[in-house]
């Protein structure tokens, strides 16, 4: 009975410690005590919290050095989202930059090239990540608070996806990239699953990876501009 109220207590607290480690976590390689006094956890504390961010392949641990990947905030947050931190909480320790860099990490590593903050000169427009690989363009919102918004918003989001992706398809841009086709699309940082607005997919960041792999059986349910 005590074993089990002790780990129960483990679970609890657990969201706490990496909502204090969050903030502190940078690509490459960390001292535990160094770490552990930024984060003002306990050097106990933190190896509890890193061995569970191994388990799930965010940190890698040798001795007493971690190591962090590109990436690996933007997961940790949605692990701490998972395990009960409110998203708004969550939301105030990333920034949009953290956000569309993993965004962009994630494109590359599946094979797109990718222009951030694409500009069309006629009519003036801006996409905030515009990801091409071979003739097919996907036009990204990357939205990493859009739990604040409501379905008229998250609607309307997506209806400004349509349009960029419909003037980037008749700009010079479309010709110079060799594009026959562009799929809007808003990724956000936390969703149960995928979904759609107005077959506009919405992606929560942690099933971008496997959306991206599927996308070519799903292209009869989404919406593409020609």
């Amino acid at each position: 009975m005590v074993y089990i109220t002790k780990f129960l207590e483990g679970l609890e607290t657990r969201p706490a410690k990496i909502m204090k480690l969050i903030p502190h976590i940078i690509e490459g390689e960390h001292d535990f005590i160094e770490m552990a006094r930024d984060c003002c956890l306990s050097f106990e504390a933190l190896k509890e919290v890193l061995s569970f961010l191994k388990s799930k392949n965010i940190a890698e641990l040798d001795g007493n050095t971690v190591r962090f990947e590109k990436g690996a905030k933007v997961l940790t947050a949605v692990s701490a989202v998972k395990l009960g931190s409110s998203i708004d909480e969550v939301s105030k320790a990333l920034n949009w930059k953290d956000f569309e860099e993993f965004t962009c990490f994630i494109l590359e590593y599946n094979g797109y090239r990718v222009y951030k903050n694409f500009r069309l000169r006629n009519p003036r427009r801006e996409i905030d990540v515009l990801a091409v690989k071979d003739d097919r363009g996907l036009v990204i919102d990357c939205k990493h608070r859009h739990y604040s918004m409501g379905v008229s918003s998250i609607s309307k989001a997506a209806k400004a996806q349509v349009e960029r992706g419909e003037e980037l398809m008749k700009s010079k841009e479309a010709k110079s990239l060799n594009l026959s086709h562009i799929i809007p699309l808003i990724v956000t940082l936390y969703s149960e699953k995928v979904f759609f607005m107005n077959k506009v997919p919405v992606v929560p960041i942690d099933k971008f990876p496997h959306f991206l792999y599927e996308m070519d059986g799903l292209l009869d349910t989404v919406l593409i501009v020609r």
